[in-house]
């Protein structure tokens, strides 16, 4: 697609908006403060970002979501087993008797903090450019970096597709998580939405 400087500097500012959105969602949750913070964000091709992924050998957690609205977009939140752990634990602590037995808490947790940081992401783009978008339900897997990226891809066209990467930091008391987020728009509605609007 091959963003202009310019408009990758807009589109970049949105997200980081979005992310700094989820915070108060996240802090209604699990009853604490919380930062986020995006950065890195860049358009990369599926090659490389599979390349860079490719390193990383121990187990991660994914959510994937999907918008096919008005903006057609995919989201996908990639935190490794530590991260994805450690993310478990802040939120849930106030419940944590309760909810100990859950064999697949960390899985649950993930699906929904990924679906607070994805709707506040898209929802800043949405909202920019006055468009409905409704994101599907979180799906949850388990396994290596590029083995979770690759499924993502599947639905991958990238004669129409752009893959945005971008790196989020979370922090609250007693945590510090980071995960990837990619979000694989399509192209030709991005760029009119960037070029309709003044930038």
């Amino acid at each position: 697609m091959n963003l202009s400087v310019r408009e990758m500097e807009r589109i970049q500012a949105l997200i980081e908006e979005g992310v700094v959105r989820s915070t108060d969602r996240l802090g209604k949750l699990s009853r604490t403060q919380w930062g986020v913070m995006s950065s890195s964000t860049n358009e990369i091709p599926a090659v490389r970002l599979l390349s860079w992924f490719q390193r990383a050998k121990e187990q991660h957690v994914a959510a994937t979501l999907r918008a096919p609205g008005e903006i057609p977009t995919e989201a996908v939140l990639v935190f490794s087993a530590k991260s994805a752990e450690a993310v478990a634990e802040a939120v849930t602590k106030p419940w944590a008797a309760q909810m100990k037995a859950l064999p697949n808490l960390v899985e649950l947790t993930i699906g929904e903090v990924s679906n607070i940081l994805a709707q506040s992401v898209i929802g800043a783009l949405a909202d920019q450019f006055e468009k409905t978008v409704i994101l599907s339900v979180p799906e949850v897997s388990r396994g290596t970096k590029v083995e979770l990226m690759s499924r993502a891809l599947d639905r991958y066209d990238g004669r129409k597709d752009v893959l945005l990467m971008s790196h989020v930091e979370m922090y609250s008391n007693d945590l510090a998580a980071d995960c990837s987020m990619v979000l694989i728009v399509d192209s030709a509605t991005l760029q009119s939405l960037v070029k309709t609007q003044p930038v």
